[in-house]
């Protein structure tokens, strides 16, 4: 099972970096909801990956 730690830092990886790419695109008005998701959800897998290891 997953501790509570590791959940912690996954919520903030995911968060983080849906971030920086909603800074990225709305630096030139840009926002796209689909673009968020799908980095929300390469960083959340990434996260699992790193953790299950």
């Amino acid at each position: 099972m997953v501790d509570a730690k590791y959940i912690g830092l996954i919520v903030l990886a995911v968060f983080s970096g849906s971030m920086l790419v909603y800074t990225w695109l709305s630096l030139y008005n840009r926002f796209d909801p689909s673009v968020m998701f799908y980095a929300a959800l390469l960083i959340l897998s990434f996260s699992l990956m790193l953790v299950k290891r």
